[in-house]
């Protein structure tokens, strides 16, 4: 089985160019347009997650649906839900087990990327079946 062609591994190949792509746009925000952390990083997410958006629809799901306001719409509220789990999974790990904080964030990162790529594939890029 040729890697490339598994979906989940194209998810978390795309998922780490999005991060770098975020954390490169931040720093080009904050260090040459303009000084504020907050505007950078909405800038950084904005970008991130516009790449994203499509990058996942065509090259990771291959996704033909038409209708790009509705699709954003449910990436948005998969975005929203992930922000909520890895909120959670650090509130549990790091305020009530006391776990470390770095190793408390990649769980819940790892918690995040399979919620994501779930809700992805089977609610925002699900191909319909075609009628024959």
């Amino acid at each position: 089985m040729n890697l490339l062609n598994n979906k989940f591994v194209k998810y978390v190949i795309f998922a780490i160019f999005t991060s770098l792509l975020n954390v490169g746009t931040y720093m080009l925000f904050y260090n040459l347009i303009i000084k504020n952390v907050i505007v950078s990083n909405v800038a950084a997410y904005a970008v991130s997650i516009t790449s994203s958006f499509f990058i996942n629809k065509k090259v990771v799901f291959k996704n033909d649906n038409t209708n790009l306001l509705e699709q954003m719409i449910s990436y948005l509220g998969v975005k929203a839900v992930s922000f909520a789990i890895d909120s959670l999974v650090l509130i549990l790990f790091v305020d009530i087990f006391e776990f470390n904080n770095f190793i408390s964030k990649l769980i819940a990162n790892a918690s995040t990327t399979i919620s994501n790529y779930t809700l992805n594939n089977k609610v925002v890029f699900k191909n319909k079946e075609k009628n024959i």
